[in-house]
């Protein structure tokens, strides 16, 4: 844990120490009101704020508690989850929304605004000073908690009232560049799904309904037609581990579920199980999972690479082309959403959670068969699309968590005092409302025995250094 020590003015205080009242724990619903009440979920809280329409019905019952509300302004905390990452969390409510009643999983935090800024205190918690702390006093196993006495002794560190204003002035700023960013990305993001959905739409033109009108040369079949044969594997004993490179390997369903084979998703096979070398997958295989969630049974892929000794498992099949079908054209034609949709409308299963599609199940999807030209140019385009959507959507994922990265530095950076603002940026507009003596510090005496302590060196996460130079990168790009 390094330290990090406090601009001069700053103080280290508590929680406790800014609260204009008590922290108030909200009511089960089991609690019931004295009316009939609206009760947030704890999922209403995020970085956004407080979403009041994420409610559920509270049960009224005469002579009961009255519920603790949370108006506009309030910081409402997440004092029990069944995630660390949801724990703690908090958010302030904002203007314009009518008092909602708190679960008995939140608190309600009221603040003394001459001394804290609420909008401040929320760029304060989700610092990574404050998350340690949290994540260090949670307890309790499957549902953690926080004790109220544990967040009262959450330790802040605060600048005077009109530094606060100023650092707010410059996070509002670059937030909204982050965001106009992270808006662009969520539209990079669809944008690679819509270009794979066209590639995948343009082997299966108006499949709405089988048997319908299709383009001069097309004609409707079962995709048994166009399948040589299927090959299935069977079931071995193996061990949790993945093979090592001189071992056999069974290929596990996640290879075949994400749209790309992977071939690092497999179990070693077992010393002494009997070894058949023709269910040993090769380059250029059509493989599918016949067996798995409803979500995922049906999932395609064409093996692009392949390891040596990695086995077809009891799960998987291997589909193998007539002569004159193009393999890529029927690979891409089994990922579309209408053959999707018939599997699944095949699929059978004792438990909702494992279904099954069989063999003849499968080859008795009708499907619109194109002429062996139209099915080449087709599975080259689709191809090269899906395969180009493969490569940009991992580049936009970095580029999302860089996003965050960088939200994340710009908190901390601002809860820590160093902040700095382009020249005529942030200046610092309003006064504090604090007594202000002449030295460099504008806590007296006084308010500090009321509040808190001098500032001495905080304790600060030991951050990787890379990860806050990639998020200045993306700053600058974005």
């Amino acid at each position: 844990m390094a330290e990090l020590e406090l601009p001069p003015g700053w103080v280290d205080i508590r929680l406790a120490d800014v609260l204009r009242s008590p922290l108030a724990s909200g009511r089960s619903k089991a609690s019931g009101a004295n009316g009939r009440w609206t009760v947030l979920r704890p999922t209403a809280l995020s970085l956004a704020g407080v979403d009041c329409r994420d409610v559920d019905e509270s049960v009224g019952g005469a002579g009961r508690r009255d519920p603790v509300l949370a108006r506009a302004g309030n910081f409402l905390i997440c004092r029990s989850a069944g995630t660390l990452d949801r724990l703690g969390r908090g958010a302030l409510v904002g203007d314009g929304f009518a008092p909602v009643a708190l679960p008995s999983s939140m608190m309600r935090v009221q603040v003394r605004p001459e001394i804290l800024h609420p909008e401040y205190l929320g760029h304060l918690w989700r610092s990574s000073l404050v998350r340690d702390q949290l994540e260090a006093a949670a307890v309790g196993g499957r549902m953690r908690s926080l004790a109220i006495r544990a967040l009262k002794e959450v330790r802040l560190p605060l600048p005077p009232l009109a530094e606060q204003h100023r650092i707010l002035d410059i996070l509002r700023e670059r937030l909204r560049r982050l965001d106009r960013g992270g808006e662009a990305l969520s539209r990079a993001a669809a944008g690679v799904t819509l270009l794979q959905n066209a590639a995948h739409g343009a082997l299966a033109p108006s499949c709405d309904a089988p048997f319908q009108s299709l383009p001069p040369g097309w004609s409707w079949g079962q995709l048994g037609d166009v399948i040589k044969r299927i090959e299935a594997g069977r079931s071995l004993k193996y061990d949790r581990r993945p093979a090592s490179s001189d071992e056999w390997g069974v290929v596990k369903t996640s290879a075949m579920t994400r749209g790309v084979f992977h071939e690092t998703e497999n179990k070693a096979v077992r010393a002494g199980a009997r070894i058949d070398e023709g269910h040993e997958i090769k380059v250029g295989d059509i493989l599918l999972c016949r067996a798995n969630t409803p979500d995922h049974i049906g999932a395609a892929v064409q093996v692009a690479a392949c390891r040596p000794r990695l086995l077809l498992s009891d799960k998987s099949l291997r589909l193998v082309p007539e002569q004159d079908i193009d393999g890529r054209w029927l690979a891409q034609l089994l990922a579309t959403s209408y053959v999707r949709t018939q599997i699944s409308q095949r699929s059978r299963g004792a438990l909702a959670s494992m279904q099954n599609i069989s063999q003849a199940g499968l080859r008795n999807i009708p499907i619109p068969i194109p002429p062996p030209d139209e099915q080449k140019r087709l599975g080259q385009r689709a191809t090269a699309w899906t395969l180009g959507g493969q490569r940009l959507h991992p580049q936009v994922q970095q580029a999302q968590e860089m996003s965050e990265q960088l939200r994340q530095a710009l908190t901390d950076a601002a809860c820590t005092g160093r902040l700095v603002g382009p020249a005529g940026v942030g200046t610092p507009q309003r006064e504090s409302a604090l007594p202000v003596r002449p030295d460099p510090s504008p806590w007296t005496d006084e308010s500090i025995g009321r509040w808190g302590h001098r500032p001495d060196l905080w304790p600060t996460a030991d951050r990787d250094t890379k990860t806050t130079i990639a998020a200045v990168q993306l700053e600058l790009e974005l």
